[in-house]
Parts: structure tokens; C-alpha cells; sequence
């Protein structure tokens, strides 16, 4: 492995104590095994990474990343980092301070950023994430004056995301459970419906109806061709080509394209504004 690099992401995967007292400036404290179901706040998959840990966990804690997608470019024990900043004291502060290393899905930023109405705090527009998974998108809309509610059928899933939106103070409703289930979507009509990475062409009309007039619609995820990379292939998860652009053809239409994901796999991106009775 080379050497520490304060331009990649590095995991310090020790002890609070331990990164308290003395820690990389660029570090990210994610300790271990806790790391383990903080998944999402790293990077996207593929990425390069850079571990801290303790003698004891390291080559575990390293395995484990690996495992999951991430390449590791420099791996470092703590006793190691001992003497490194001796060597250097320069390259550790002290503190609590921790990196962010997660990021929302870029057609979420695109539409804050470029897109929506800058959220009043006195009213504050209704989002929700059907599929949020580990909750990043809906944390991130949280953080930008959204009142989100996040809707996943797993568990797991959402103790990640409810971890995350605690970690950043954030307000979100969460709830666990299943589309297909009576009484899983609000019955309040919302401002902006989020889908990404989630697919149930059940729920088109749902969406239309649980949409306020002028109210927006940010969809993506895996299109025809995505065949070709192994996961999905079963056509009941991948959209057609101009799929998006058809079933909601009675909205205003303001991105509808093909991008790809780090992995290679095309994702249709579509946002769209329910036009105004």
C-alpha cells in the first residue's frame, strides 16, 4: 500500500476515545464494527478508501470493505499512527470533528440546486422518499428545509437511516413498510415525490394523485440495457427507454435522460412538474 494521502478518503475506524484524543484531518470516524451498519455514509461504490484501525480489527475491518466494493489504498494500525505523528505531528488534530464522506444522489442535488424553490421556514414543503433505503436523499432534503417523510420495507435499511438523521440533527419520518401494504403512503398530498433506484410501476398513479398541483417528481433508476452488467434482469425492475417521459406525459418534462451510475450501469433520470389543473 502507498502512503496516507489527505486527498482520499480516510476511515478511522477506532475507538471514540482514540479519535477524540488524536485522529487524520481528513479522517472520517466510522468505528468498528459500528462501520458495519453505517454503510451509507462512505462514498458511493466503486471507490478508493483509506483505513485507520486497531491492530486488532485492521485486517477484519479491511476484508470487510473490500468485500463490499471498495478498494483499499492504504491501510494503517494504530500503533503505526503512533509513531507516524510523532515523526509528523502536523498531520493529527484532536477533537471530534469528522469528515462527511456521504453525498445524495446527484439528480437530487441537481434539482435543490437548480430546480426547486428555495423552502421557507415558516412552511415547509412536504417530500416523500418512497424506497429511501439508508436515507441519504431524504436526510439531504431535511438539511435543504424539506419536511420528508421516508418510507423502506427494510428494517435494516432504516435503522441506517434513522442513525443518519440523527447523526446530522435532522427531523425526518420514517416509516417501515410495504408499498403493496394498505395505508404505507401518506394520504396528505406532498410537494415533491422522490424514487431512486426502486421500481414498482404500480405506483404510477399513486404518484400522480399524492402529487400537489405544480408539485415535482424526481425518479431514477435502472433502464433497459442495464442487463448487460449482471444485476438487475428482471424486466419487472428496469424502465424502457422514454418509459418515464410516457406515463407522465401530462407533466411539464424538465430532465429526462440516460446517465451511469460508477459501476457502468445505466439509470434513466427524470424529473417532472405536475402541471396545474
Amino acid at each position: 500500500m502507498t502512503c496516507y494521502n489527505p486527498e482520499l478518503p480516510l476511515v478511522d475506524a477506532r475507538g471514540f476515545e482514540a479519535f477524540q484524543e488524536s485522529h487524520f484531518k481528513t479522517a472520517t470516524h466510522l468505528p468498528w464494527p459500528e462501520l458495519k451498519q453505517r454503510m451509507n455514509e462512505l462514498p458511493a461504490r466503486p471507490a478508493k478508501l483509506q483505513l485507520l484501525a486497531d491492530s486488532l480489527y485492521l485486517e477484519e475491518a479491511h476484508s470487510f470493505l473490500v468485500e463490499k466494493g471498495y478498494h483499499l489504498e492504504w491501510g494503517l494500525s494504530d500503533t503505526d499512527f503512533q509513531s507516524l505523528i510523532k515523526k509528523s505531528p502536523g498531520l493529527a488534530v484532536s477533537g471530534t470533528e469528522s469528515r462527511i464522506l456521504w453525498s445524495p444522489s446527484s439528480l437530487i442535488e441537481t434539482f435543490v440546486t437548480e430546480y426547486a424553490n428555495q423552502p421557507s421556514s415558516d412552511a415547509k414543503p412536504l417530500a416523500l422518499d418512497i424506497g429511501c433505503g439508508g436515507g441519504r436523499d431524504a436526510v439531504y432534503l431535511s438539511m435543504n428545509g424539506w419536511d420528508v417523510t421516508g418510507i423502506d420495507h427494510k428494517e435494516s435499511a432504516m435503522q441506517r437511516a434513522k442513525q443518519l438523521a440523527d447523526f446530522h440533527q435532522q427531523s425526518v419520518h420514517w416509516y417501515t413498510c410495504s408499498v403493496k401494504e394498505s395505508g404505507c403512503l401518506p394520504s396528505q398530498p406532498v410537494d415533491l415525490i422522490v424514487v431512486i433506484r426502486y421500481l414498482n410501476r404500480a405506483l404510477f398513479d399513486s404518484i400522480k394523485t399524492l402529487l400537489k398541483p405544480n408539485g415535482y417528481l424526481v425518479f431514477q433508476t435502472f433502464v433497459e440495457g442495464v442487463e448487460a452488467f449482471g444485476s438487475p434482469k428482471n424486466p419487472n425492475y428496469i424502465l424502457k427507454k422514454g418509459e418515464l417521459a410516457k406515463t407522465f406525459k401530462d407533466f411539464r418534462i424538465i430532465v429526462d435522460r440516460i446517465d451511469t451510475l460508477n459501476d457502468g450501469r445505466p439509470v434513466a433520470s427524470f424529473i417532472a412538474q405536475k402541471i396545474k389543473d
